[in-house]
């Protein structure tokens, strides 16, 4: 089930959310969200003050724009990944760690402000926190699950892959958003040396629970 579209209905409604929308995805690239004004967000989309406070009470009122915009972006990388045919389990795991990594790396501004407002105001960011993310996880996880010997994936073998997709997005976003702080700074590896290395750590827990579930 994909996240709820929470544009207005009216198309020139529509237009303007998204013109209040594109203005703080550019803001954030400069900035952080605490530190961008109403004024900027509303000169960014060409209107004034006054039409921004007609439409959204304060501008954590975006971050639910912001969480579907971003949503819809993923969904759509998703459909991509899914696209690319890997013969072998290694190649699986070493192109989703990259493509994981290019994902999240290019939208860094976006995440990061997802990713702390999502633990800071998670009744405000979006009406339900775990509905479209859940069914992106698992066709992540079925990427992997086409390598298991056994027709269908027993619970062993779900919960390898749904372990090994939880690990590589949070490495990885730890990597991204916070590579001078805590526990980012454990691993002294350059970002291009750690998306390397990352796969070989997946690689042998993985197939140590796919062979051992098939023994």
């Amino acid at each position: 089930m994909l996240a709820i579209d929470l544009r207005p209905k009216q198309k020139r409604s529509q237009v303007t959310h998204d013109k209040f929308l594109q203005s703080l995805q550019d803001a954030l690239k400069v900035k952080y969200f605490e530190h961008i004004s109403i004024k900027e967000l509303a000169e960014g989309a060409g209107v004034s003050v006054g039409t921004f406070y007609r439409r959204f009470e304060n501008k954590e009122a975006l971050l639910p724009l912001l969480y579907d915009d971003f949503g819809r972006e993923l969904s759509q990388w998703v459909d991509e990944l899914e696209l690319i045919e890997c013969e072998t389990l290694e190649q699986q795991v070493l192109l989703m760690c990259q493509q994981t990594f290019d994902f999240l790396d290019s939208r860094r501004s976006v995440f990061r402000t997802i990713h702390l407002n999502a633990r800071l105001h998670p009744d405000t960011i979006f009406s339900n926190p775990t509905l479209s993310r859940n069914e992106t996880y698992n066709r992540l996880s079925k990427l992997l699950l086409k390598f298991t010997v056994t027709i269908a994936p027993s619970n062993v073998e779900q919960q390898a892959a749904d372990m090994v997709i939880y690990m590589l997005i949070n490495s990885l976003l730890d990597k991204i958003l916070y590579p001078t702080l805590t526990p980012a700074i454990a691993c002294s590896m350059s970002s291009a040396k750690f998306v390397e290395q990352l796969p070989k750590m997946l690689l042998g827990y993985l197939n140590q629970s796919f062979q051992q579930h098939s023994l």
